[in-house]
């Protein structure tokens, strides 16, 4: 049986996601991923040059001195603490964590997690600076 009818194909436009600024902040969240990829190809090349010598280190150094490498990397560094937060924010609300028959709140997870990154990050720069 056929039908004469035409499917309804409701049109998109190319800016659909600029009109909510809910959509706004996904997009903006979704796009710190192309600074990450900047950053994973950045952590490979000094890999790299570390195993190549002395040399191919220095080079990397005064490659990652440079201005605008520096401006990259502040602005990857602000999209991972974008993306960490409204990570932070969205895990707990994904999982039920339930303690005696009440369900807990996302808060104390969210107080929990910031907790535990400030300490590993702490101890990551004690490590790095005095040892």
């Amino acid at each position: 049986m056929t039908t004469k009818r035409k499917p309804y194909v409701r049109p998109m436009a190319p800016n659909w996601w600029q009109k909510l600024g809910f959509y706004r902040f996904y997009m903006l969240r979704e796009g710190t991923s192309v600074p990450t990829v900047w950053f994973s190809i950045l952590l490979i090349c000094g890999l790299f040059a570390l195993k190549n010598g002395p040399e191919s280190w220095e080079s990397f150094v005064s490659f990652l001195r440079n201005p605008i490498v520096v401006i990259l990397n502040a602005i990857t560094l602000a999209a991972a603490l974008l993306h960490t937060k409204t990570w932070f924010e969205l895990a707990p609300k994904a999982a039920n964590i339930i303690i005696k028959d009440d369900k807990m709140g996302p808060e104390p997870v969210i107080k929990g997690l910031w907790a535990v990154t400030a300490v590993a990050t702490v101890v990551i720069l004690f490590i790095a600076l005095f040892w």
